[in-house]
């Protein structure tokens, strides 16, 4: 009974995981909103929350061993409850609002993102924990798909009604309070464990890198699918929002089928992952046609469902127990920070070459993921057979 309340506490923490995605669909509203704006400006009520998930992703492992596990998301959850409705109320007001909403948000997102792997390795192991993680992923984008169809539906009256899904972090923080235990932080005994054992090793630095790399190239799609659905006509908001819910959807059932597909690929599973979002780009740039953006919303939604979880397990079973929640801590960095730079990046790069097609964008983080997916199987067999043969 104590393992399914856990579960429980766990998974409805997932659920609302990428509650900061249901901006992406009034990015376009916003910019209408505020017109003397530049697009990046504006595109950082998305990207702070990355920010602020980089840091708190990264500080909630250290910060676990010496605060409950259960203070901290309880802590993260008020946090993104108030930036809700910061947003919701103050958000037309002036941009500031949104962005301190942004900042709250981040905080969640972080904390949450460590906390939800690190409650998993806590508690579970062998293939239960594999297949926790799998239910991680699933309930992270039946949340996030929920949440955005609802957000795009909330969001065909005034934009920040959009925000009025933040409302759900109520029923999940009494969730947590009632069924997460009290459990003091865990400390390593150094008594008892080897010199290296309080130590990060090559394997998890290597995930680190690869997750940095495919947060920064997938993320166009987040920041730029908005305003690619308004540019071409398509629709709006609600239109946006329901894109948004198809690669939450393809995420679900991956994570529902998780197990599986992490039997049959083995360690191919981050590279294939890697290549299905960089083939879902690819077909955006070479479509273009609203058909051809659900397909690739679907084959993103699988590639981020395989690569995120792999990785936080790869990472996790790289080091020893003591380790873990910093190893899943430094990996749910990682791609917060390919979140935020991603932006930056592109439209650097894209402004460079054609600063009028926004479909520029998305052919380059196709070219970037699909090499990626290459050197990524290159370096795993000069560098991690060992560990892959355990």
């Amino acid at each position: 009974m104590e393992k399914k309340q856990i579960k429980l506490a766990i998974l409805s923490i997932a659920s609302l995981l990428m509650i900061s995605m249901t901006v992406s669909a009034i990015l376009a509203d916003i910019e209408l909103h505020f017109p003397y704006l530049e697009a990046s400006v504006i595109q950082m009520v998305l990207t702070l929350p990355a920010l602020l998930g980089l840091i708190f992703a990264f500080a909630a492992g250290p910060l676990s061993m010496r605060i409950s596990k259960k203070s901290l998301v309880i802590f993260s959850l008020a946090s993104g409850l108030a930036g809700g409705l910061i947003a919701l109320i103050l958000g037309p007001l002036a941009i500031g609002f949104l962005f301190l909403s942004s900042v709250l948000i981040g905080v969640a997102q972080g904390i949450n993102a460590t906390m939800t792997m690190a409650l998993i390795t806590d508690y579970f192991t062998g293939d239960e924990s594999g297949a926790m993680m799998g239910l991680q992923s699933a309930f992270l984008n039946g949340g996030s798909m929920i949440l955005l169809f609802t957000s795009g539906l909330l969001a065909y009256g005034k934009w920040n009604h959009a925000y009025l899904v933040y409302l759900a972090f109520i029923p999940v923080l009494l969730i947590v309070i009632k069924n997460l235990p009290h459990d003091r932080p865990i400390r390593p005994n150094r008594q008892n464990t080897p010199a290296d054992s309080g130590k990060l090793n090559v394997s998890v630095y290597f995930i680190a890198f690869f997750i940095f790399l495919f947060g920064s190239f997938f993320f166009v799609f987040q920041t730029n699918i908005a305003l690619l659905i308004v540019s071409k006509g398509y629709g709006d908001a609600t239109l946006s929002g329901m894109i948004n819910t198809a690669v939450a959807a393809a995420g679900m059932i991956t994570g529902l089928q998780y197990g599986n597909f992490k039997r049959r690929l083995k360690t191919m599973a981050i590279p294939i992952g890697i290549g299905a979002v960089g083939l879902g780009m690819g077909v955006i740039y070479i479509q273009g046609s609203l058909p051809s953006i659900f397909v690739a919303a679907i084959l993103v939604g699988f590639g981020i469902g395989i690569v995120m979880p792999t990785g936080i397990f790869l990472a996790a079973n790289a080091v020893q127990k003591e380790m873990q929640s910093t190893a899943i801590a430094l990996v749910t960095a990682a791609v917060n920070l390919g979140m935020f730079i991603s932006p930056l990046l592109f439209n650097t790069v894209a402004f460079q070459t054609d600063g009028e097609n926004l479909s520029i964008k998305f052919i380059l983080s196709s070219i970037c993921l699909l090499l990626l997916a290459v050197l990524f199987v290159i370096c795993n067999q000069m560098t991690l057979k060992n560990f892959n043969s355990k």
